[in-house]
Protein backbone atom coordinates (compact mmCIF):
# COMPACT_ATOMS: atom_id res chain seq x y z
CA UNK A 1 0.00 0.00 0.00
CA UNK A 2 1.16 3.69 -0.52
CA UNK A 3 1.59 5.66 2.49
CA UNK A 4 3.22 8.43 4.71
CA UNK A 5 6.66 7.53 5.31
CA UNK A 6 7.17 7.51 8.84
CA UNK A 7 9.38 9.27 10.70
CA UNK A 8 13.02 8.54 10.96
CA UNK A 9 13.89 10.34 14.53
CA UNK A 10 17.53 10.20 13.50
CA UNK A 11 16.92 11.45 10.32
CA UNK A 12 17.75 14.86 9.11
CA UNK A 13 15.09 14.86 6.08
CA UNK A 14 11.68 15.07 7.75
CA UNK A 15 9.72 15.58 4.88
CA UNK A 16 6.79 14.25 4.33
CA UNK A 17 6.84 11.42 1.37
CA UNK A 18 4.42 8.62 0.19
CA UNK A 19 6.09 5.39 0.17
CA UNK A 20 5.52 1.95 -0.10
CA UNK A 21 4.62 0.52 3.25
CA UNK A 22 3.50 -3.51 4.31
CA UNK A 23 -0.49 -3.62 4.49
CA UNK A 24 -1.47 -3.67 8.51
CA UNK A 25 -2.77 -7.16 9.56
CA UNK A 26 -5.70 -6.36 11.52
CA UNK A 27 -5.34 -8.35 15.25
CA UNK A 28 -8.18 -9.26 17.72
CA UNK A 29 -11.04 -6.41 17.94
CA UNK A 30 -9.45 -4.48 15.48
CA UNK A 31 -10.91 -4.23 11.46
CA UNK A 32 -9.06 -3.38 8.34
CA UNK A 33 -10.25 0.03 6.96
CA UNK A 34 -9.61 1.24 3.25
CA UNK A 35 -9.06 4.99 3.44
CA UNK A 36 -11.15 6.85 0.95
CA UNK A 37 -10.28 10.11 2.54
CA UNK A 38 -8.04 11.27 5.58
CA UNK A 39 -7.54 14.85 7.26
CA UNK A 40 -4.16 16.71 8.89
CA UNK A 41 -3.96 17.95 12.46
CA UNK A 42 -0.82 20.13 14.04
CA UNK A 43 -0.07 16.62 16.00
CA UNK A 44 1.12 15.39 12.78
CA UNK A 45 3.64 18.01 12.25
CA UNK A 46 4.98 17.99 15.84
CA UNK A 47 5.46 13.87 14.87
CA UNK A 48 6.79 14.71 11.79
CA UNK A 49 9.28 16.90 13.58
CA UNK A 50 10.19 13.50 15.45
CA UNK A 51 8.53 15.40 18.68
CA UNK A 52 5.44 13.30 19.10
CA UNK A 53 5.88 9.99 18.51
CA UNK A 54 2.87 7.66 18.32
CA UNK A 55 1.92 5.37 21.83
CA UNK A 56 3.24 2.25 22.00
CA UNK A 57 2.05 -0.50 20.13
CA UNK A 58 0.46 2.11 17.51
CA UNK A 59 1.36 2.72 13.65
CA UNK A 60 3.87 4.65 13.16
CA UNK A 61 2.53 6.12 10.32
CA UNK A 62 0.98 9.80 11.13
CA UNK A 63 -2.38 10.51 10.64
CA UNK A 64 -5.11 10.46 13.64
CA UNK A 65 -7.82 9.79 11.60
CA UNK A 66 -9.88 8.66 8.67
CA UNK A 67 -12.82 7.41 6.80
CA UNK A 68 -13.39 4.84 4.31
CA UNK A 69 -15.09 1.08 4.13
CA UNK A 70 -14.33 -1.97 6.40
CA UNK A 71 -12.05 -4.73 4.52
CA UNK A 72 -11.96 -7.35 7.08
CA UNK A 73 -12.04 -7.69 10.47
CA UNK A 74 -9.53 -9.10 13.05
CA UNK A 75 -9.82 -12.42 14.26
CA UNK A 76 -12.40 -12.86 17.17
CA UNK A 77 -13.44 -9.70 16.57
CA UNK A 78 -17.26 -9.63 17.03
CA UNK A 79 -17.64 -6.06 14.87
CA UNK A 80 -19.37 -4.78 17.91
CA UNK A 81 -18.09 -1.09 19.61
CA UNK A 82 -18.06 -0.50 23.51
CA UNK A 83 -21.26 -1.46 24.76
CA UNK A 84 -24.39 -2.05 22.69
CA UNK A 85 -23.32 -0.24 19.85
CA UNK A 86 -24.00 -1.64 16.28
CA UNK A 87 -22.34 -4.26 14.53
CA UNK A 88 -19.65 -4.18 11.69
CA UNK A 89 -18.91 -5.67 8.63
CA UNK A 90 -16.97 -5.49 5.43
CA UNK A 91 -18.19 -3.10 3.27
CA UNK A 92 -19.55 -1.11 5.92
CA UNK A 93 -18.79 2.98 5.72
CA UNK A 94 -16.81 4.09 8.52
CA UNK A 95 -14.83 7.24 10.12
CA UNK A 96 -12.22 6.56 12.79
CA UNK A 97 -10.20 7.78 15.23
CA UNK A 98 -6.46 6.47 15.26
CA UNK A 99 -3.52 6.71 17.23
CA UNK A 100 -2.16 6.46 13.89
CA UNK A 101 -1.65 5.04 10.73
CA UNK A 102 -4.41 7.02 8.79
CA UNK A 103 -2.50 8.97 5.83
CA UNK A 104 -1.94 5.26 4.45
CA UNK A 105 -4.22 3.24 2.03
CA UNK A 106 -5.06 0.74 4.52
CA UNK A 107 -5.26 0.90 8.05
CA UNK A 108 -6.36 -1.59 11.25
CA UNK A 109 -8.30 0.55 13.30
CA UNK A 110 -9.62 -0.81 16.84
CA UNK A 111 -13.45 -1.86 16.39
CA UNK A 112 -14.12 0.55 19.15
CA UNK A 113 -13.09 3.89 17.20
CA UNK A 114 -14.94 3.43 14.19
CA UNK A 115 -18.12 5.15 13.68
CA UNK A 116 -20.89 4.53 11.31
CA UNK A 117 -20.69 7.73 8.24
CA UNK A 118 -23.35 10.36 9.34
CA UNK A 119 -26.21 10.30 6.95
CA UNK A 120 -25.53 12.43 3.69
CA UNK A 121 -21.71 12.68 4.30
CA UNK A 122 -19.07 12.44 2.08
CA UNK A 123 -15.93 10.65 2.68
CA UNK A 124 -13.99 13.88 2.55
CA UNK A 125 -16.39 15.17 5.25
CA UNK A 126 -16.30 12.13 7.29
CA UNK A 127 -12.45 12.05 7.67
CA UNK A 128 -12.85 15.67 9.10
CA UNK A 129 -14.55 14.76 11.99
CA UNK A 130 -13.03 12.41 14.25
CA UNK A 131 -10.38 14.18 15.64
CA UNK A 132 -12.12 17.36 16.19
CA UNK A 133 -15.09 15.66 16.99
CA UNK A 134 -13.94 13.64 19.75
CA UNK A 135 -11.52 16.44 21.23
CA UNK A 136 -14.24 18.47 21.66
CA UNK A 137 -16.03 16.19 23.52
CA UNK A 138 -13.57 14.99 26.13
CA UNK A 139 -12.51 18.62 26.75
CA UNK A 140 -16.03 20.05 26.83
CA UNK A 141 -18.14 17.65 28.57
CA UNK A 142 -15.84 14.50 30.02
CA UNK A 143 -12.73 17.16 31.32
CA UNK A 144 -14.48 20.20 31.31
CA UNK A 145 -18.11 19.20 32.42
CA UNK A 146 -20.17 21.69 30.31
CA UNK A 147 -23.52 21.64 30.72
CA UNK A 148 -26.58 24.01 29.24
CA UNK A 149 -26.42 26.90 30.73
CA UNK A 150 -22.96 27.36 32.05
CA UNK A 151 -20.61 29.87 29.66
CA UNK A 152 -17.68 28.07 27.88
CA UNK A 153 -14.67 30.42 26.63
CA UNK A 154 -12.80 29.12 23.70
CA UNK A 155 -9.54 30.18 22.80
CA UNK A 156 -8.11 29.45 19.59
CA UNK A 157 -11.36 28.82 18.45
CA UNK A 158 -10.90 29.65 14.52
CA UNK A 159 -8.81 26.60 14.49
CA UNK A 160 -9.72 22.97 13.09
CA UNK A 161 -10.85 21.61 16.38
CA UNK A 162 -12.07 25.36 17.78
CA UNK A 163 -14.62 25.01 14.37
CA UNK A 164 -16.35 22.05 15.89
CA UNK A 165 -15.87 22.67 19.16
CA UNK A 166 -18.07 26.26 18.93
CA UNK A 167 -20.70 24.05 17.51
CA UNK A 168 -20.71 21.17 20.11
CA UNK A 169 -20.96 23.58 23.21
CA UNK A 170 -24.06 25.77 21.57
CA UNK A 171 -25.26 22.20 21.12
CA UNK A 172 -25.15 21.35 24.60
CA UNK A 173 -26.34 24.64 25.68
CA UNK A 174 -23.59 26.65 26.59
CA UNK A 175 -23.06 30.66 26.29
CA UNK A 176 -20.38 30.10 23.64
CA UNK A 177 -17.06 32.83 24.02
CA UNK A 178 -14.83 32.52 21.20
CA UNK A 179 -11.27 34.40 21.48
CA UNK A 180 -8.30 34.77 19.05
CA UNK A 181 -5.83 36.60 16.92
CA UNK A 182 -8.22 37.68 14.38
CA UNK A 183 -11.60 39.06 14.89
CA UNK A 184 -11.74 38.53 11.00
CA UNK A 185 -11.54 34.40 11.20
CA UNK A 186 -13.49 34.59 14.57
CA UNK A 187 -16.66 36.96 13.02
CA UNK A 188 -16.88 33.66 10.99
CA UNK A 189 -17.78 31.33 13.79
CA UNK A 190 -21.16 33.25 13.91
CA UNK A 191 -22.10 31.13 10.14
CA UNK A 192 -21.72 27.55 12.60
CA UNK A 193 -23.07 29.14 16.09
CA UNK A 194 -24.25 32.04 18.31
CA UNK A 195 -20.73 33.21 19.62
CA UNK A 196 -19.49 36.20 20.74
CA UNK A 197 -15.63 37.05 19.41
CA UNK A 198 -13.31 38.86 21.56
CA UNK A 199 -9.66 39.35 20.31
CA UNK A 200 -6.94 37.90 22.58
CA UNK A 201 -4.85 40.76 24.64
CA UNK A 202 -5.19 43.16 27.79
CA UNK A 203 -9.07 43.72 27.52
CA UNK A 204 -9.78 39.56 27.04
CA UNK A 205 -10.27 39.35 30.69
CA UNK A 206 -12.58 42.76 30.87
CA UNK A 207 -14.41 41.52 28.24
CA UNK A 208 -15.15 37.54 28.41
CA UNK A 209 -16.34 38.79 32.25
CA UNK A 210 -18.72 41.63 31.30
CA UNK A 211 -20.50 39.46 28.78
CA UNK A 212 -20.67 37.15 31.64
CA UNK A 213 -22.50 39.55 33.77
CA UNK A 214 -19.15 40.49 35.80
CA UNK A 215 -18.95 36.67 37.02
CA UNK A 216 -16.64 35.02 34.82
CA UNK A 217 -16.72 32.05 32.85
CA UNK A 218 -17.82 28.44 33.81
CA UNK A 219 -14.76 27.03 31.62
CA UNK A 220 -12.13 27.75 29.51
CA UNK A 221 -10.85 25.64 26.67
CA UNK A 222 -7.72 26.72 25.89
CA UNK A 223 -6.49 25.31 22.98
CA UNK A 224 -3.26 27.85 22.43
CA UNK A 225 -1.60 28.27 26.26
CA UNK A 226 1.83 30.25 26.33
CA UNK A 227 2.62 33.35 28.71
CA UNK A 228 -0.84 34.91 28.42
CA UNK A 229 -2.57 31.45 29.72
CA UNK A 230 -1.88 32.64 33.61
CA UNK A 231 -3.65 35.96 32.97
CA UNK A 232 -6.47 34.11 30.88
CA UNK A 233 -7.42 32.52 33.71
CA UNK A 234 -8.77 35.80 35.19
CA UNK A 235 -11.88 35.22 33.03
CA UNK A 236 -12.79 32.55 35.36
CA UNK A 237 -15.73 33.24 37.85
CA UNK A 238 -15.45 31.39 41.05
CA UNK A 239 -14.70 27.27 41.07
CA UNK A 240 -14.21 27.83 37.13
CA UNK A 241 -12.23 25.45 35.00
CA UNK A 242 -9.63 25.48 32.64
CA UNK A 243 -8.45 22.90 30.09
CA UNK A 244 -5.26 22.77 28.61
CA UNK A 245 -5.99 21.25 25.07
CA UNK A 246 -2.63 22.49 23.00
CA UNK A 247 0.48 24.91 23.71
CA UNK A 248 0.91 26.56 19.99
CA UNK A 249 1.82 29.81 21.63
CA UNK A 250 3.97 28.56 23.87
CA UNK A 251 4.58 25.88 27.07
CA UNK A 252 5.47 28.16 29.54
CA UNK A 253 2.93 30.82 31.85
CA UNK A 254 3.39 32.42 35.74
CA UNK A 255 0.10 31.77 37.29
CA UNK A 256 -0.72 33.38 40.64
CA UNK A 257 -1.61 30.31 43.36
CA UNK A 258 -2.89 32.88 45.41
CA UNK A 259 -5.85 33.60 43.43
CA UNK A 260 -6.20 29.72 42.37
CA UNK A 261 -6.83 29.06 45.68
CA UNK A 262 -8.95 32.03 46.76
CA UNK A 263 -11.09 31.20 43.69
CA UNK A 264 -11.01 27.71 43.89
CA UNK A 265 -10.29 27.30 40.30
CA UNK A 266 -9.35 24.11 38.35
CA UNK A 267 -7.00 23.85 35.98
CA UNK A 268 -6.59 20.31 33.46
CA UNK A 269 -4.27 19.41 31.22
CA UNK A 270 -5.85 17.02 28.57
CA UNK A 271 -4.47 15.10 25.48
CA UNK A 272 -6.73 12.54 23.47
CA UNK A 273 -4.15 10.09 21.43
CA UNK A 274 -2.09 8.71 24.38
CA UNK A 275 -5.63 7.67 25.83
CA UNK A 276 -6.26 3.62 26.36
CA UNK A 277 -8.26 2.15 23.63
CA UNK A 278 -11.15 1.17 25.94
CA UNK A 279 -11.12 4.97 27.35
CA UNK A 280 -11.21 5.70 23.80
CA UNK A 281 -14.13 3.95 23.26
CA UNK A 282 -16.30 4.70 25.89
CA UNK A 283 -15.65 8.41 24.36
CA UNK A 284 -16.44 7.25 20.90
CA UNK A 285 -19.77 5.99 22.58
CA UNK A 286 -20.98 8.73 24.67
CA UNK A 287 -20.08 11.24 21.60
CA UNK A 288 -21.84 8.94 19.11
CA UNK A 289 -24.92 9.02 21.17
CA UNK A 290 -25.31 12.77 21.45
CA UNK A 291 -23.88 14.06 18.38
CA UNK A 292 -24.90 11.14 16.08
CA UNK A 293 -28.29 12.34 15.46
CA UNK A 294 -27.04 16.21 14.85
CA UNK A 295 -24.69 14.88 12.31
CA UNK A 296 -27.41 13.29 10.37
CA UNK A 297 -29.80 16.12 10.53
CA UNK A 298 -27.07 19.07 9.86
CA UNK A 299 -26.93 20.48 13.49
CA UNK A 300 -23.50 19.74 13.55
CA UNK A 301 -21.27 19.63 10.59
CA UNK A 302 -17.42 19.32 9.77
CA UNK A 303 -15.64 22.65 8.23
CA UNK A 304 -13.30 22.12 5.65
CA UNK A 305 -10.78 24.12 3.90
CA UNK A 306 -9.82 22.39 1.47
CA UNK A 307 -9.68 18.96 -0.23
CA UNK A 308 -6.57 17.77 -2.20
CA UNK A 309 -5.04 14.67 -3.55
CA UNK A 310 -3.41 12.29 -1.68
CA UNK A 311 -0.16 12.53 -4.11
CA UNK A 312 -0.13 16.29 -2.57
CA UNK A 313 0.36 15.01 0.93
CA UNK A 314 3.59 17.59 1.06
CA UNK A 315 1.64 20.39 -0.28
CA UNK A 316 -1.04 19.89 2.97
CA UNK A 317 1.58 19.77 5.39
CA UNK A 318 3.20 22.81 3.92
CA UNK A 319 0.32 24.50 3.98
CA UNK A 320 -0.98 23.75 7.73
CA UNK A 321 2.34 24.66 8.71
CA UNK A 322 1.95 28.24 7.30
CA UNK A 323 -1.60 28.95 9.01
CA UNK A 324 -4.64 30.31 8.33
CA UNK A 325 -5.99 27.21 7.27
CA UNK A 326 -10.05 27.55 8.15
CA UNK A 327 -11.78 24.11 9.77
CA UNK A 328 -9.86 21.33 8.10
CA UNK A 329 -7.46 20.09 5.29
CA UNK A 330 -8.45 16.64 3.77
CA UNK A 331 -6.74 13.89 1.49
CA UNK A 332 -8.77 12.22 -1.26
CA UNK A 333 -7.25 8.71 -0.83
CA UNK A 334 -6.49 6.58 -4.19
Amino acid sequence: MLALRPVDRDAGDRQPTLVEHPDPVPGPGEALVRVRATALNRADLLQLRGLYPPPSGESEIPGLECSGEIEALGPATDGHTAGDGPGYKAGDRVMALLAGGGHAQKVAVPVGQLMPIPNGLSFEQAAALPEVGLTSWVNLVIEGELTAGQTVLIVAAASGVGTFAVQLAAELGAKVLVAGRSLERLERLRELAEVEPMVLGERLVTDARAANGGRGVDLIMDLAGGQDLGPRLGALGRRGRCVLVGILAGNSTDIDLGDVLRRRIRIQGSVLRSRSRSEKARAVEEFMGFAGPRLDDGRLRPVIDDILPFERIAEAYDRLRKGGVWGKLVLRVP
